[in-house]
C-alpha cells in the first residue's frame, strides 16, 4: 500500500481538514496487515516521501508491523504543509515505489489510496499531464481517490479511478472525529483482502463474430482494455480479486446467412486464466460459450434479459443526470427539471437508493411522478452525485 496525503497549503484552512486527514491516515495506516510493504508520501507540487525514509534518493517501501506503523504515523504528523498541488507527480511516486518491491511487484497486489483538498493548479501540472502520469500507472498499480471538502475536481477523480481501476469517494466535513478515519482504514483492509491477482478474462472470437463491447457493469462500471489482441482472441487484464462478486456485460454482432433460421451458432468462448507469473494455483470455472440461435420469431428477438435490461436502465439514469447537471451549468432550468427527473424515475426502477438520496438533495418528488428543482442546488450535492454514477446496483 502506498498512501498519498495531500499536504499542500489548502489543507490548512479550516484547520481541522489537516487533522482531520492526518487521522484518517493514521487509521488506514494501522489497518495495514502485518508482514506487508507500505509507504506513507506527503503530496505537494512535489511529493515527498515521509515514511520510510529514503536515503540517497532510493525508493523503498516499509514492512508493516506494530513498530512500522506506529513510526510511519509519527512521521506523518510531523509533516509540515506547503506549496501547491501537482496529483500526478505523487501518482508518479507510488509508481517509483511499487517498481522498488521484490520482482518488480508482479506477484504483490499494489495499490494506492489518495487523499486530496483541491485540485491541480495553473503552472504546476495541467490536466493532460495528470492525464499522461495516469496512462503510464495504467496496469502498474490500482488507486482510490477520496475528496475531502469542497474544493477537489470531479473530473480528476474520476479520470485517476477510472485509469487506475479504484473507486472515488467524497466527505465534506472536516471533523476530525468524523466517519473520515473509518472509511480510510475499510477501504485499506478491502485492498489488503484482494489477494488474488493475474487474472484475466479471454474471448475466442467466431470468424463470423464481431465484438462490439465488453465491460464490467458492477459493482462500478469499467471501460476495459485489451492487453494481448489476435485476430481471434483478446485477453483483458482485471484488477485483484478478493471474497466478491463482479459482472460484465458483452456485445457480439453476427452476420446473418441464407437458410440460417433455427441453426445455433458460436460466437465467442469466454474463460477466465491467469498469467504466465508463476503464482499459487487456484481453481478456475470452465470456459462459456456464448451462442446465438437464429429466429424469426419477433417475440424471442426482441426480449431483453432482465439482468441486460437492469444495467441498460443504469446507463440511460447516468445519461440523464448528466444532461441534467449540463443544464443546470447552462442555467436551463426547464431541460434540468426534466433531465433530473428522469433520472431519479430511473433510479427508483433499478433500485438504487444511494442515488435517490443523492438526487433528493437536488430535486423534490412530486406525487405525479414527476420532480420539482430545489430553489438552491449546492456544488458539493452535485459533485457527489456524479461520483455515485460510477457505481452501480445488482439486478434484483
Amino acid at each position: 500500500m502506498v498512501f498519498l496525503i495531500d499536504h499542500s497549503s489548502s489543507m490548512v484552512n479550516p484547520p481541522t481538514r489537516m487533522a482531520a486527514a492526518r487521522n484518517a491516515a493514521a487509521a488506514a495506516v494501522h489497518a495495514v496487515p502485518d508482514g506487508a510493504y507500505f509507504a506513507v508520501v506527503a503530496g505537494r507540487d512535489r511529493p515527498a516521501t515521509v515514511y520510510p525514509e529514503q536515503p540517497g534518493g532510493h525508493r523503498t517501501l516499509a514492512v508493516a508491523d506494530d513498530v512500522t506503523r506506529r513510526a510511519a504515523e509519527d512521521a506523518l504528523r510531523a509533516c509540515h504543509p506547503g506549496g501547491g498541488t501537482a496529483i500526478g507527480s505523487w501518482l508518479g511516486r507510488a509508481r517509483e515505489l511499487f517498481a522498488g518491491l521484490p520482482g518488480g511487484g508482479a506477484d504483490f497486489v499494489r495499490h494506492a489510496l489518495l487523499l486530496t483538498d483541491g485540485r491541480n493548479e495553473p503552472g504546476y501540472e495541467s490536466r493532460d499531464e495528470l492525464a499522461a502520469v495516469v496512462a503510464s500507472c495504467t496496469g502498474q498499480f490500482t488507486c482510490d481517490a477520496i475528496g475531502i471538502g469542497d474544493g477537489w475536481d470531479t473530473g480528476e477523480l474520476l479520470l485517476i479511478t477510472t485509469g487506475l481501476n479504484g473507486t472515488a469517494h467524497a466527505f465534506e466535513e472536516t471533523d476530525p472525529t468524523g466517519p473520515l478515519p473509518a472509511r480510510l482504514h475499510d477501504l485499506t483492509r478491502q485492498a489488503a483482502e484482494r489477494d488474488l491477482t493475474g487474472l484475466r478474462l479471454r474471448l475466442y472470437r467466431s470468424d463470423n463474430a464481431e465484438l462490439r463491447s465488453f465491460a464490467q457493469v458492477h459493482p462500478t462500471r469499467r471501460t476495459l482494455r485489451p492487453v494481448e489482441e489476435t485476430e481471434f482472441l483478446r485477453e483483458f487484464a482485471t484488477e485483484p480479486w478478493g471474497d466478491e462478486t463482479r459482472s460484465y456485460l458483452l456485445s457480439l454482432s453476427a452476420r446473418h446467412t441464407a437458410g440460417a433460421e433455427g441453426a445455433e451458432l458460436m460466437l465467442t468462448e469466454v474463460e477466465l486464466v491467469r498469467d504466465g507469473v508463476a503464482r499459487p494455483p487456484v481453481g478456475l470455472p470452465p470456459s462459456r460459450p456464448v451462442v446465438v440461435r437464429w429466429s424469426g420469431d419477433h417475440g424471442l428477438y426482441s426480449r431483453v434479459h432482465p439482468d441486460v435490461g437492469h444495467f441498460l436502465h443504469q446507463e440511460d439514469l447516468v445519461r440523464y443526470f448528466e444532461e441534467g447537471c449540463a443544464a443546470l451549468r447552462a442555467h436551463d432550468l426547464g431541460t434540468a427539471r426534466r433531465a433530473l427527473g428522469r433520472a431519479w424515475q430511473l433510479a427508483v426502477e433499478v433500485g438504487d437508493g444511494a442515488m435517490r438520496e443523492h438526487l433528493e438533495k437536488m430535486v423534490e418528488p412530486r406525487a405525479d411522478g414527476e420532480v420539482e428543482l430545489h430553489a438552491r442546488i449546492r456544488r458539493f450535492d452535485i459533485e457527489t452525485a456524479r461520483i455515485r454514477t460510477s457505481y452501480t446496483t445488482s439486478h434484483r
